[in-house]
C-alpha cells in the first residue's frame, strides 16, 4: 500500500512479477503468468521489440500504439488469423474448412475501411449508450438472478457460477437464442481463441477448426429459421441485414459477424469479471471503501481495465516500411499493438502499477482498442461489469479466496489474460433489494 497525495493506492503485481532474468518473449508459459516486467523493460529498452518466437513486432508504448491505431493506412488491419499468425503448418484446417465448412473472412477486427466501416454501421448502432442504458434493469435482474444461486451458500466457484454464465448468457439472449446453447457457445468461443494462438501446434489448430465447423453449421441453420420466422433480435437482424449495395450479407459475412459478436460479447468481460474480483479479494479495504463509496465503482472499473486488460493487444500487418521509437519495421511484418502494455507506461500513466481511484485520466485506457477499430461491445461490457460489481459488494461481505484453494494461476496465452479459476468465500449481507 502506498499514499499518493494522501490517497491510498495498491499495487497490482503478481507471483511472476519477482521472476528474474524476464524472458523476452510473450510465448514463455511463465511471462504469460505475469507480464508486465517483459512490459517495463521493453518501455525502456526496447518499445518496439521483434519476438522472434512468435515472428512479430511488439509496439508497447502507449503514445505509439495510439499513433499506429490510429493509421490504418500503415498499419492494416486485414490479417488471416487461419494462416498470417501461425508457425505451424495450417493447410490440414484449410482443407477440412473448404470441405466441411466456409472459408470465413473478418469483417470487423481484421478488416479496413471502407469495408470494415460497412460492416460495422450494420450492427454499432445496437451498442450505442442509449442502447445500452435500456438494457440496464434487465442486466441487475440477471445479476442478482446468478447471486442468487450461491449468496446463501456462503462460497461458490465464481468462475462457472457467474463469470462464465453473465456475458454467455447476455449475448444469448441478445442474439435469439436459448440460454442451454451457453456451454457450447463456450466451446466454440474457447476454439476461435486458441486458433489465433501463433504458438499453436497444426494438432490443435485442426481440432479448433472442427469446433469452429460446429458453431458455423450451428449458425447457418438458425440464418435459415430466421428469416422464416423473424422476431426482435441480433440474428434476426443479421440474417436479413442489407449492405450499402442492397445485396443480403452472404453466409460467410453473416457467419463473421456472429463469431465477432460471440467471442467479443463474451470472453472478455468473463475474464475481466474474474480479474476485477480478484483485485478486490486481495485487497479487503478497497471492498469496503467501495462499498461505502458506490460511485467510485466506475472508477474502480476503468483502473482494472487498464491495469489487467483482457485482450493484451490486437494484430496489424505493415503496409510500408515504418520507424517507429529509433526501431524500423520492414513492410509485410506482423505487429502486435500491445494495449496491455501502454496502459503500464509510466510516460502516460503515473504509478502505472498503482491502483488508483482518483487517476485523472484513467478512462484514457486502452482495454477496449483505439481508432476506428474500438471495441463496438464497450459500453455493454462497462455496464456488465459495473452493475455486477455493484451487487456482488451489495450482496456479498468479506469476499476472499476460499480456504484451501490454491492461488488461482493465468491461462496459458501470449494475449488473452484470463484467470484459470477462482474459489470464494464470503459472509452473505442479506437478501436482494427491491
Amino acid at each position: 500500500m502506498a499514499q499518493v497525495d494522501g490517497v491510498t493506492t495498491r499495487t497490482i503485481a503478481c507471483s511472476a512479477m519477482t521472476r528474474s532474468p524476464v524472458a523476452d518473449t510473450l510465448a514463455d508459459p511463465e511471462v504469460q503468468q505475469c507480464p508486465y516486467h517483459l512490459y517495463a523493460r521493453l518501455h525502456r529498452e526496447s518499445p518496439v521489440h521483434f519476438d522472434k518466437a512468435m515472428n512479430l513486432y511488439l509496439i508497447t508504448r502507449y503514445e505509439d500504439v495510439v499513433a499506429a491505431s490510429l493509421d490504418t493506412a500503415t498499419f492494416s488491419s486485414h490479417i488471416d488469423m487461419r494462416r498470417d499468425v501461425s508457425v505451424a503448418d495450417v493447410s490440414p484446417s484449410d482443407a477440412l474448412y473448404r470441405s466441411e465448412g466456409w472459408v470465413v473472412e473478418d469483417v470487423l477486427s481484421q478488416a479496413d475501411p471502407p469495408r470494415h466501416t460497412m460492416f460495422r454501421k450494420i450492427v454499432e448502432r445496437l451498442f450505442t449508450g442509449p442502447a445500452v442504458k435500456r438494457l440496464h434493469q434487465y442486466l441487475d435482474a440477471h445479476v442478482n438472478a446468478l447471486i442468487d444461486g450461491f449468496a446463501s451458500r456462503g462460497h461458490a466457484d465464481f468462475l462457472a457460477e457467474f463469470a462464465v454464465l453473465l456475458p454467455i448468457d447476455v449475448i444469448a439472449d441478445q442474439l435469439g437464442l436459448p440460454r442451454t446453447v451457453g456451454p457450447q457457445i463456450k466451446r466454440w468461443t474457447d476454439a476461435y481463441i486458441e486458433s489465433f494462438d501463433p504458438t499453436i501446434s497444426a494438432e490443435r489448430k485442426l481440432e479448433c477448426a472442427r469446433r469452429i465447423i460446429e458453431f458455423q453449421k450451428y449458425f447457418i441453420e438458425r440464418r435459415a429459421e430466421k428469416i422464416a420466422a423473424p422476431k426482435a433480435d441480433l440474428l434476426s437482424m443479421l440474417a436479413v441485414a442489407e449492405k450499402a449495395d442492397g445485396q443480403l450479407l452472404t453466409d460467410e459475412e453473416y457467419l463473421a459477424l456472429c463469431a465477432q459478436l460471440m467471442v467479443a460479447g463474451n470472453e472478455t468481460t468473463r475474464n475481466q469479471l474474474m480479474a476485477s474480483l480478484l483485485m478486490l479479494i486481495d485487497d479487503p479495504a478497497l471492498q469496503q471503501r467501495l462499498r461505502s463509496h458506490p460511485q467510485l465503482i466506475p472508477k474502480f472499473i476503468d483502473e482494472s481495465l487498464r491495469l489487467e486488460s483482457p485482450a493484451q493487444g490486437l494484430y496489424r500487418r505493415c503496409t510500408r516500411e515504418v520507424t517507429i521509437s529509433g526501431t524500423t519495421i520492414p513492410s509485410g511484418a506482423i505487429v502486435l499493438l500491445m494495449f496491455a502494455a501502454g496502459n503500464r507506461d509510466e510516460g502516460f500513466f503515473a504509478e502505472p502499477d498503482q491502483l488508483d481511484l482518483e487517476r485523472g485520466n484513467a478512462n484514457r485506457h486502452l482495454a477496449f482498442g483505439h481508432g476506428v477499430h474500438g471495441c463496438i461491445g464497450r459500453n455493454l461490457a462497462i455496464a456488465e461489469l459495473t452493475i455486477a460489481i455493484t451487487r456482488l459488494l451489495e450482496r456479498l461481505d468479506d469476499i476472499r479466496l476460499r480456504e484451501g484453494s490454491a492461488r488461482p494461476r493465468y491461462k496459458p496465452h501470449f494475449n488473452m489474460r484470463a484467470l484459470e479459476s477462482l474459489q470464494i468465500e464470503f459472509a452473505p449481507r442479506g437478501a436482494t433489494e427491491s
